[in-house]
């Protein structure tokens, strides 16, 4: 019994490892080349937050921890309001009259872009294996953090670890 579990945790330790390693994917100037829709059809082109840290959530209205973090994504991003930080939060294969809705039903005002990606170009271009996964980015779009499952954003930890990013 012993020996299946150890094998089961070095199993799941290179599975993380080996995502790890092959999702990096793309970051830096191939980041800033990303253009995707909004929710009201406008063109939001990744470029335009180049200098900034950024938080990218990939997520879809189906995933209950998705669902649950981002009133916390929120508060996160008023938080860092006055600094150079930007949400970003892509949703990934639905249409926007199904996101549209779901945003209209939250207790809570997203004031960060929400990005459509109903082909999943993004999340094969940034190697994302599953859902909730977030990258956080430095000014030169460069992969500081890759974190896959839900996430309490405004915590003690979170802010910490982007006021470390900002200075």
């Amino acid at each position: 019994m012993k020996f299946r579990k150890i094998i089961g945790l070095m199993l799941m330790l290179f599975i993380t490892f080996s995502m790890t390693l092959s999702a990096h994917g793309e970051t830096g100037s191939d980041l800033y080349k990303l253009s995707l829709k909004d929710a009201d059809n406008e063109t939001v082109n990744l470029a335009d937050y180049k200098g900034k840290i950024i938080l990218l959530n990939f997520w879809a209205t189906w995933c209950p921890p998705c669902v649950k973090e981002m009133p916390s994504m929120q508060r996160l991003k008023e938080h860092f309001s006055e600094q150079p930080f930007e949400i970003i939060a892509i949703n990934i294969g639905e249409s926007s009259t199904a996101v549209s809705s779901f945003l209209l039903e939250l207790e809570i005002e997203l004031t960060f872009p929400i990005l459509l990606d109903e082909e999943g170009e993004s999340y094969q271009r940034f190697g994302i294996r599953g859902l909730p996964m977030t990258l956080l980015l430095d000014k030169e779009g460069e992969l500081i953090l890759r974190t896959l499952g839900g996430r309490d954003w405004d915590s003690d930890d979170s802010i910490q670890l982007i006021n470390k990013a900002l200075h």
